[in-house]
């Protein structure tokens, strides 16, 4: 009982903030907020949109708290709304271009050459990848969600799931054969 008090469950925070209680929300806010701006950083490449969205992600939230049903992964639901802020995000974007004159950022420190290409060509590998494969596999391994909740934030079956990701993991292993060599083995 202890436990539920100082760690509450989704399910418990849920009810809560349906009810209207402002500590849960805060509560569920501190949980998930992080991890969810981790994620539309990875979908925008902004940091000030990033938590522009997850702002409006938990504003959202708390507008239509009368809505949220206990029974329903709130984890899933936090990622689903995420998903979609950044993809209007990405609409907007695409309809309203950057001009060719905006000043390009350019970087504080200096970056090592070799890891800066392998970062390179893992972003190449996974841009490689078909939408729905790219989506699957970042929600799992950068995001850590499992595939039931996965399935529940994109709207496909668990089974579609399990299909993107092996075909991902596949495609990467083939595309990063070299560079999974190197970095086990050194340098060939």
């Amino acid at each position: 009982m202890a436990q539920e008090q100082n760690n509450p469950s989704d399910a418990a925070l849920t009810a809560s903030i349906r009810d209207g209680d402002e500590t849960a929300f805060r509560d569920l806010y501190y949980r998930y907020a992080q991890p969810l701006f981790r994620f539309l950083y990875r979908r925008t490449h902004d940091r000030e949109t990033a938590e522009d969205l997850t702002q409006e992600l938990f504003a959202r939230i708390w507008k239509n708290r009368a809505n949220l049903d206990p029974d329903k992964p709130v984890k899933a639901f936090c990622y689903q709304i995420a998903n979609n802020l950044a993809i209007d995000h990405l609409r907007r974007k695409v309809a309203d271009p950057v001009s060719p004159d905006a000043e390009m950022p350019t970087p504080a420190t200096e970056i090592d050459e070799t890891a800066f290409q392998k970062r390179g060509r893992i972003g190449k590998a996974l841009a490689e990848l078909p939408d729905g494969q790219r989506q699957v596999f970042m929600l799992s391994r950068f995001e850590g969600l499992k595939y039931q909740e996965i399935a529940q934030v994109l709207q496909i079956s668990v089974k579609t799931v399990e299909n993107h990701m092996g075909r991902a993991l596949k495609k990467l292993r083939l595309n990063l054969k070299d560079l999974l060599h190197q970095i086990f083995f050194g340098p060939m």
